[in-house]
């Protein structure tokens, strides 16, 4: 869980539009929105490097500051460009501290499987973001989840997880997040088999190997 909430510096947008976004962009500020709570919607920018850094951090929670005030919001959508990679715009919702809300965290699973020291064994994770339900101020950067115990053919479901204290799961109980297998062996072909791929490939090889060197095919 965050032990600090981290904080953004906003400067009020007076011209919007897309003509304006890419400016702002371009001087290494990105586009918000900041809305909620029966408050008209404030359209401001942050610093993106910072702006990152909060994302980098996990962090879903932020302290915004507006004319010098300090409101608290959630990271509530980020839209990314075409390739996925940099943040071109943000929303953050206003929250009060003693609310709940629900968020989607990241499922980390630690520890050795006793599972995965079979022969071709496999860990498949079906589930990485979890949603829960907590306090705006109880948000854990992540689920943390000790597998140390899973065997092969075991299977580890939301209802399973290792939720802190205060957080509720809103997925299924029933809804399978991991599960250990063993990936069946392809069978190895006979000397025949090889024989036979062997002999059809050699000739294609001297084939060409001859109309190379004879000159042939040549543009």
């Amino acid at each position: 869980m965050a032990t600090e909430t981290p904080r953004l510096e906003t400067q009020k947008r007076d011209k919007i539009g897309t003509r304006y976004a890419k400016r702002l962009r371009a001087e290494g500020r990105l586009p918000v929105v900041i809305y909620g709570h029966g408050h008209d919607p404030v359209h401001a920018s942050v610093d993106t490097r910072e702006f990152e850094g909060v994302v980098a951090g996990h962090a879903h929670l932020v302290e915004v500051m507006v004319d010098g005030q300090a409101t608290p919001c959630l990271l509530k959508d980020v839209q990314y460009d075409y390739l996925d990679r940099d943040p071109v715009h943000a929303d953050l919702a206003i929250v009060n501290l003693d609310e709940d809300v629900e968020v989607e965290v990241g499922i980390e699973l630690t520890g050795d499987a006793v599972g995965l020291k079979t022969a071709g064994a496999l860990l498949n994770q079906q589930m990485t973001t979890l949603t829960v339900r907590c306090k705006a101020n109880n948000i854990p950067e992540a689920i943390e989840h000790d597998i140390s115990e899973l065997d092969v053919d075991g299977s580890l479901n939301v209802s399973e997880l290792t939720l802190p204290a205060g957080v509720t799961a809103v997925d299924e109980a029933e809804k399978l997040v991991a599960q250990i297998s063993v990936q069946a062996e392809q069978p190895e072909p006979t000397a025949g088999e090889e024989g036979e791929a062997a002999d059809g490939a050699e000739p294609e090889v001297i084939d060409k190997g001859k109309k190379e060197e004879d000159g042939e095919d040549k543009e």
